[in-house]
């Protein structure tokens, strides 16, 4: 799945999302920032994440933001601009321009799960840590979705068409063991719900249920079925009838 396009321009607001804040706060906290110290988000977006982290390094920090899109990180580089720590720059996850052992931490949120490779990147992010650096990756077993008040068969057509967004669409059910085979010793992995009782433009569910619209149509899915299952919502909504959960998990690792 490319983010750019309509999909980039939903992707964004879909981060500015309540649900996106929180679940900022709670890596932010798995994370724990050190003043001085050297973290890199891999896959940092538009920056409101990194802007937080670099925030928390202070002025003799350092907060690399790393993406593979320009024009993400030209975002981020507005977005985190007066904020000394940050370095927003263009990279690849697969090959990161940066010596071995000079992090303190590093930082994915739904980045891995997009990246064919994925055991590869694990890795690449293993070589860049010190020994007993930290690893937080946040990424979200799609499995556990579940759109209430629906016809049942027009939503199996768009989420049948959104296992193919990602490489790994259920990623933390395998991570564990894929970071113990790249040199990493898992300490957690925890829950961090999303619960939207309600449909509206800013909640998670709309942002994403526009995502999953558009990738489908782009996957070969009739225009028809995808506008009919956003207004199937819409009229859940209406029907007060409408419900949405959904399950990332964070998984937290020591690097050996």
């Amino acid at each position: 799945m490319r983010f750019v396009g309509e999909i980039a321009e939903i992707q964004q607001r879909l981060t500015r999302s309540r649900e996106f804040a929180d679940r900022r706060h709670t890596v932010l906290q798995e994370l724990a920032p050190r003043r001085g110290e050297r973290i890199v988000e891999v896959g940092c977006g538009a920056g409101l994440l990194l802007r937080e982290i670099g925030i928390s390094l202070g002025p003799h920090g350092l907060a690399l933001g790393l993406d593979i899109s320009p024009d993400q990180i030209a975002t981020a580089a507005k977005e985190c601009a007066g904020v000394p720590a940050v370095v927003p720059q263009v990279g690849d996850l697969l090959a990161i321009d940066q010596p071995d052992g000079v992090f303190d931490a590093a930082v994915a949120v739904q980045v891995i799960e997009y990246v064919e490779a994925a055991e590869a990147a694990v890795s690449e992010i293993r070589r860049i840590l010190k020994p007993g650096g930290r690893f937080v990756c946040l990424a979200t077993n799609w499995d556990t979705a579940v759109w209430h008040g629906v016809p049942r068969a027009l939503t199996a057509e768009i989420t049948a068409a959104w296992e193919s967004h990602a490489p790994w669409p259920n990623l933390p059910a395998v991570l564990a063991p894929m970071l113990a085979r790249r040199g990493f010793r898992v300490t957690r992995q925890i829950p961090v719900p999303v619960v939207n009782p309600s449909w509206h433009p800013d909640s998670f569910a709309w942002g994403t249920a526009h995502l999953m619209a558009a990738h489908a149509v782009e996957s070969g899915v009739s225009e028809t079925v995808a506008h009919d299952w956003l207004d199937a919502l819409e009229k859940a909504e209406a029907a007060e009838e409408f419900f949405f959960s959904s399950l990332p998990i964070m998984t937290t690792a020591i690097a050996g």
